[in-house]
């Protein structure tokens, strides 16, 4: 399996998006990367998916009844699974791996590294400390990031800036 989430962001952030500041479109750069993304009605507990049929380019499907920001972080998650098949090389005819339960209870090392690439995508550490140090509050950052604030707040725990 793929390691170092926060490499494998960086590289993306370099490669495809480029510096074009915040909040890092992840449905952008996932279509920049050949990716279809669609908005549909998923399953109650699953926020996104990455599907793989045969024949076709993988494609990314994020819930409809989810918040744009948990839709944001969704695809960055997906991402973070698509990233991580190409540096496995593990491209198989078909797959289908959904962003529900399982990745949020935080055990499984897929949905951990998925989980991971997402927050440093979308919250890259060197931008989340630029901030703290602007005095910047959390909604503030969250605003800036373009996610929520629970996903900001769980962000500055992880990295022991709160």
């Amino acid at each position: 399996m793929a390691t170092n989430p926060r490499a494998h962001a960086r590289r993306v952030l370099d490669t495809v998006w480029c510096n074009r500041g915040f909040p890092v479109d992840p449905v952008q750069i996932a279509k920049e990367m050949g990716l279809d993304v669609f908005v549909t009605e998923l399953p109650g507990s699953v926020s996104g998916a990455l599907i793989k049929q045969k024949d076709q380019d993988p494609a990314i499907f994020l819930n409809a009844d989810d918040a744009r920001v948990r839709q944001r972080f969704s695809c960055g998650h997906e991402l973070g699974h698509y990233i991580s098949r190409q540096v496995d090389n593990n491209d198989v005819y078909e797959y289908v791996d959904l962003r529900g339960e399982k990745a949020s209870n935080g055990t499984d090392p897929e949905e951990i590294f998925a989980n991971q690439f997402s927050a440093e995508l979308l919250m890259p550490v060197d931008a989340v400390k630029d901030l703290i140090a602007q005095g910047y509050p959390n909604y503030a950052m969250a605003h800036y990031f373009g996610v929520s604030d629970d996903a900001i707040h769980y962000r500055l725990k992880k990295l022991g800036l709160k």
